[in-house]
């Protein structure tokens, strides 16, 4: 049996990392010898069924909350921390036992050190090497974003590409925009789209809102995820207090460049009435609770976003429907597949109107979202994900 390396620093991050590498290991590791390099040297949640390599490099303190207190300077701070980190994760992980012959899948990366990773494995003989691409944004309004991506590109077509014997992508929107700005063939990318499941199932809508005090007939919209400037919460909650539907908002999600503070800022200034906030690292128990509880899922991301959203991906397994902003990864999965709405960022009340638009929608239509959702998670699932991951490893 062919021995898998997993090579992920952000597993130790809680969030959905874990939950997609507990899931790609439950349905590979039959036919693989999987071994995940994890970034701590304290014991973390690990998958069953397969060996792990603590590498005693601590990269939580790359998490969000702990660059809040710099204000402006956190991201450029975090960033300059998670290159150190991920430098000397990539080291450790070198030093221990890969055979020529073994699989490499690197799941997250830093693109620094990333080089040095690369070379480090050439130098073994690998030739196995697999590169999972998040993200397809390579414009930006924040110059030293700008800047990361032209050194990205640089050394992702000088160093890294031709090292490379596949490239993962959740989407074909990430998939045009890798082969329009990196030098790549078409034939190395593989579209995988971005599974999601959780320990916990659906729950029947009446005993989730009993658990939560919210009545039957209310209309309920959920925010999920990490709370990051960059999805436009303020624009959610705006949103929401302009409708009509007399909606009821509920934020879960943890700090990162947005604060509890801040939401209350905004839930004040925009008078919305009805409003719970569950401010912290959310359980799978709770996620199940929130997803099932509620009507439609809000992604307000601003237009430079490129990437899937693991919200998102996560309200298919819950087969609950999603307003989104028209751009990138998320606006092309929810048209394409009918699951929801669309909304332009850039149009003077879109969101309110889409919101307003699902709330008044006639049941056969409500009917005719919840039945591509199901025809989605099953498009989509663990189970066809496995298939090409098996194709593209085997090959």
């Amino acid at each position: 049996m062919r021995r898998l390396h997993l090579v992920s620093a952000m597993y130790v991050s809680k969030g959905h990392s874990v939950e997609y590498i507990r899931n790609f290991c439950e349905n590979l590791k039959s036919e693989y010898k999987i071994t995940l390099h994890i970034a701590s040297s304290a014991l973390v949640e690990e998958p069953e069924g397969i060996e792990v390599n603590y590498t005693g490099v601590n990269y939580k303190k790359t998490e969000a909350q702990n660059f809040v207190k710099f204000s402006k300077l956190g991201p450029y701070l975090r960033a300059l921390t998670k290159q150190r980190l991920s430098y000397n994760y990539y080291k450790q992980i070198l030093s221990s036992r890969i055979d020529r012959d073994d699989l490499i899948y690197i799941m997250d990366y830093d693109v620094l050190p990333l080089t040095y990773f690369i070379q480090g494995l050439e130098k073994k003989g690998v030739k196995n090497i697999y590169l999972w691409v998040h993200n397809a944004k390579f414009k930006s309004k924040d110059l030293m974003y700008t800047g990361y991506k032209v050194i990205f590109k640089y050394f992702f077509n000088r160093k890294i590409i031709n090292s490379i014997k596949g490239v993962v992508v959740n989407g074909d929107f990430i998939k045009e925009s890798l082969l329009r700005n990196l030098s790549v063939s078409p034939e190395v990318i593989h579209k995988i789209q971005y599974p999601s499941k959780i320990q916990y199932d659906k729950i029947p809508k009446a005993k989730a809102r009993e658990k939560l005090a919210i009545g039957l007939k209310e209309n309920v919209v959920l925010f999920f995820g990490m709370l990051r400037k960059d999805k436009n919460l303020e624009l959610a909650i705006q949103s929401i207090a302009k409708s009509k539907c007399n909606v009821k908002l509920i934020v879960a999600g943890s700090e990162a460049s947005i604060t509890k503070q801040d939401i209350n800022r905004w839930v004040s200034k925009y008078e919305l009435k009805e409003c719970i906030l569950d401010i912290d690292y959310i359980s799978e128990e709770k996620m199940a609770l929130y997803y099932s509880c509620s009507d439609l899922l809000i992604l307000t991301y601003n237009l430079e976003s490129g990437s899937q959203s693991g919200p998102l991906s996560l309200a298919r397994e819950f087969e609950l429907p999603a307003v989104v902003t028209n751009t990138g990864e998320i606006g092309k999965y929810v048209s394409e597949n009918n699951v929801g709405l669309v909304a332009d960022l850039e149009g003077k009340g879109s969101f309110t109107k889409q919101i307003d638009c699902f709330f008044n929608l006639s049941e056969e239509k409500r009917a005719y979202f919840e039945n591509n959702l199901r025809k989605a998670k099953e498009k989509y699932s663990w189970e066809s994900a496995k298939e090409k991951y098996l194709t593209l490893f085997n090959a």
